[in-house]
């Protein structure tokens, strides 16, 4: 065995490292998150660095036992354990992406183009386990492992996945995107700590316990956004709304419109069809919203049927511009839907002011002229 793996200390860590990860996701699924794309990323993750904590300690433990069971097992382990860090970072990734748009279709064409290090990374694993020409790793006659000339290959990857998510971040920041709680630096420095300090020193067990570490420290971030978060919608709620007016109080934002929409007939929707048809409409506006507005654009499920969209990045005949790409969008997602009912919205927007005395003088404002425009759209259906 290699005089500088410290067994005990492997155990106890590693050990701890599932633990915590075992109490997250049992906390998870007690809770029953991973239905929208970004938890079940996260699950992914979690259930990821478990296995890898795992074989971690397996591998450690059978390194230097003779035997050809031990060998397969060394190859096994350390095949899955290689790769496994650069689809860690590209989760990773993902899950910062989904995060900041809430767009499926933008993160599946992300997922095409970040995949590239990780096919190369598994490329590079079978082509070092079935010609065992120690590329990454190589285990010895004697069962003792090695690190291989391209071992670093999945640190550098992983560096880059990292300097990406954080880079998308602050792009979106720049933009004017309201992440007031994402934690892209909870996760990425425990972990970059704990790669150097393992890349650094073979036999020490720090890397995929760091990683558990972050995991429960991001999870505990995403606790306090989740209590911002409509279920149904997966849109910010009445209390994020609270929270985003005393970011304009404070002015922290040069300009904001807001504009409220009230799904038209909905009462009708729920009648005809039941109500399990009236949350798939909440659930499909929150979708489609998601999907329309742009990043420094922020949506929220006010009540009920009602949704607001507070706009920073625009003018008014940006916001303009909007209301009617909305339209546009909605005539082709009916045509197109297959849904027993359709959906249309009567919108009206105003621009906010220090003026206004409290949160309600301007929701007041926003929705008198919602309430125009559903005049207008009752009159058409007489």
């Amino acid at each position: 065995m290699n005089n500088q793996i410290n067994i005990a200390e492997i155990l106890i860590v590693n050990g701890a490292g599932v633990f915590c990860l075992l109490y997250l996701a049992g906390t998870r699924l007690s809770n029953k998150l991973g239905k929208r794309v970004g938890e079940y990323l996260f699950n992914c993750m979690i259930a990821i660095s478990i296995v890898a904590l795992l074989l971690e300690m397996l591998s450690f433990c059978i390194d230097g036992i003779p035997g050809k069971t031990v060998c397969v097992a060394q190859y096994v382990s350390n095949a899955i354990l290689f790769p496994a860090t650069t689809l860690m970072g590209y989760l990773w990734c993902l899950f910062v992406e989904f995060k900041i748009s809430h767009n499926v279709k933008k993160i599946r064409r992300t997922a095409w183009m970040l995949a590239l290090p990780v096919a190369v990374a598994y490329a590079l694993m079978v082509l070092n386990c079935l010609c065992k020409i120690g590329l990454l790793f190589s285990i010895s006659s004697d069962n003792v492992y090695t690190r291989g000339r391209f071992g670093l290959y999945s640190y550098v990857i992983l560096a880059f996945y990292y300097l990406y998510s954080i880079i998308v971040v602050y792009l979106a920041k720049h933009k004017g995107s309201k992440i007031h709680f994402f934690p892209v630096y909870t996760y990425v420095l425990p972990c970059v700590m704990g790669t150097v300090i393992q890349g650094l020193h073979y036999g020490v067990a720090a890397g995929w316990f760091s990683v558990a570490i972050a995991l429960m420290l991001v999870e505990m971030q995403l606790q306090k956004e989740e209590s911002f978060v409509d279920e149904l919608s997966g849109l910010y709620n009445r209390k994020y709304l609270e929270f985003y007016y005393k970011q304009m109080q404070m002015k922290k934002y040069a300009q904001v419109f807001g504009i409220m929409m009230d799904i038209n007939l909905f009462k009708k929707i729920n009648d005809t069809y039941g109500h399990t048809a009236g949350d798939d409409a909440i659930r499909t506006v929150g979708r489609l919203l998601s999907g329309w507005v742009d990043v420094s654009d922020t949506v929220i499920r006010f009540a009920g049927d009602e949704f607001i969209i507070f706009c920073t990045n625009r003018d008014e005949q940006g916001v303009m511009d909007l209301i009617s790409d909305i339209r546009k969008r909605l005539t082709e997602y009916n045509r197109t839907a297959k849904k027993p009912y359709e959906l249309s919205f009567a919108i009206g927007y105003a621009e906010y002011s220090p003026e206004y005395a409290s949160l309600d003088e301007f929701l007041h404002d926003m929705d008198q002229k919602m309430y125009e425009d559903k005049e207008v759209f009752r009159k058409q259906c007489r």
